[in-house]
C-alpha cells in the first residue's frame, strides 16, 4: 500500500512541476493574454480537483500501509488543493475580471487572492514533499 501512496504522491509532484516549468511558460510565450487566461481557467480548477482526489487516495493508501504521518501530509495537501481550486481560483478570476473592468478595489482583492494562491501552492509542495520523505523512509 505504501508503494501506491508513493507513486501517487510522486505523480502529483511531477504533474505540478510539469505545469509550473513547462506548460505555463509555453502558454505565456505562445498566445495572447486572453488565450492564456482561457487556458488557465479551463485547466487549473480541474487539475486541482484531480490532485485533491489523488492526494486523498494517497492518504488512504498511506494509512493502510501504516504510514500515519505521510497520510496526514497527504490529507493536508488534498485540503490545500480543494481550497485553491474552490476558493482561491474563483476569487482570483473574479478580481482579475473586475480589475480589467476598471475597479481599483479589485486590484487589492487580486493581490490578496494572489498571495493566497502562492501560500496554497507552497503548502501543497511542502505537504507532498513531507509525504515523500515519510513514505520513502
Amino acid at each position: 500500500m505504501t508503494s501506491f501512496a508513493l507513486i501517487l504522491t510522486a505523480s502529483i509532484l511531477g504533474a505540478m512541476i510539469f505545469f509550473a516549468f513547462f506548460v505555463a511558460p509555453a502558454a505565456a510565450r505562445a498566445g495572447s493574454s486572453s488565450t492564456v487566461l482561457l487556458l488557465s481557467r479551463a485547466v487549473f480548477p480541474r487539475a486541482f480537483d484531480l490532485f485533491a482526489i489523488l492526494a486523498a487516495l494517497g492518504a488512504l493508501f498511506a494509512a493502510l500501509g501504516k504510514e500515519p504521518f505521510a497520510a496526514a501530509c497527504l490529507v493536508i495537501a488534498s485540503c490545500a488543493f480543494v481550497f485553491a481550486g474552490w476558493k482561491v481560483t474563483p476569487a482570483l478570476e473574479s478580481a482579475r475580471d473586475a480589475a480589467r473592468a476598471g475597479s481599483r478595489e479589485a486590484l487589492l482583492d487580486f493581490a490578496r487572492s494572489r498571495s493566497s494562491a502562492v501560500m496554497a501552492n507552497a503548502l501543497q509542495y511542502l505537504a507532498l514533499f513531507g509525504a515523500m520523505v515519510f513514505l520513502w523512509a
